[in-house]
């Protein structure tokens, strides 16, 4: 009996992978089921497109840095590449959650998509330029800010960030002074070298696009650009322990005269 089985489903699966007749790449498409699913993949499609274009930036944190914008413009880039391969997806979802068989007999199978050959090629072969694009870009974009940073850092301003449990401590060297609140001044070049006294912990400065781990008895540097009035959130994006999520402060990207009194202010010097 068991053998009977096994040879059964042995025949049954080598037929599976036999194309199915009329199945061709030719009569693939005339098919109800696929046009619809063609139909709702489009549709989804362009969702996926206005929710790329209009919603998705208007749900992340407000730019207020070079590296901000550049990070918005990569999650708004990829959403776009990644549409369509995601529109087909629900589109087929869609129609096998629509297509409801009725009546006893059995329904029919569907389209014979691993076995169709030039199927698989376009989809293989439209999948990974829509991947080559995601990649040459990222690098593009991390290159194109590296290159800024390292051509901003002779006048730039350095920021020595310690990560504690659960709190976050902010020393301007240049300046003599040390804060629990991150303030920067707009259009200068900022370089924050980061570490920890304790536990890893992670640099999140949210509305400056930049995030690093703070690591014990190492330093980690990241560079940017404030370049617009208005409050920061630090957050810690690493578990470090039991108030984790408590851990954040707040700061605030100011003109440079207002920067130089709350220098004063706090008994530094200009610099």
């Amino acid at each position: 009996m068991s053998e009977h089985n096994s040879e059964h489903s042995s025949e049954h699966n080598e037929l599976d992978l036999k194309p199915t007749p009329g199945q061709r790449a030719t009569n693939l498409f005339k098919r109800k089921d696929v046009q619809r699913t063609a139909v709702f993949g489009i549709f989804w499609t362009a969702v996926f497109v206005v929710l790329g274009l209009y919603i998705y930036p208007k749900w992340m944190p407000e730019a207020m840095s070079t590296d901000m914008k550049a990070m918005e413009k990569i999650m708004v880039g990829f959403t776009l590449i990644s549409a369509p391969i995601a529109g087909l997806v629900m589109g087929i979802a869609t129609q096998a959650i629509t297509n409801r068989h009725k009546g006893n007999t059995p329904p029919p199978d569907g389209p014979a998509i691993r076995t169709n050959g030039p199927v698989v090629v376009v989809w293989s072969v439209v999948s990974g330029i829509f991947c080559l694009i995601a990649v040459v870009w990222g690098i593009m974009e991390v290159n194109t800010m590296a290159n800024a940073a390292t051509s901003e850092a002779g006048t730039a301003l350095h920021v020595q960030v310690t990560g504690s449990q659960w709190v976050w401590s902010f020393k301007y060297a240049d300046q003599g002074i040390e804060s629990d609140k991150l303030m920067l001044p707009l259009d200068r070049p900022v370089v924050f070298d980061v570490t920890s006294v304790d536990v890893n912990h992670s640099f999140w400065p949210v509305q400056l696009g930049v995030k690093v781990d703070a690591n014990r008895l190492q330093t980690t540097v990241i560079h940017t650009v404030p370049n617009k009035l208005g409050r920061i959130d630090v957050k810690c994006a690493e578990l470090c322990g039991l108030y984790h999520a408590y851990m954040e402060t707040t700061g605030e990207v100011m003109t440079t005269t207002d920067f130089n009194n709350w220098v004063t202010t706090n008994g530094g010097h200009v610099a």
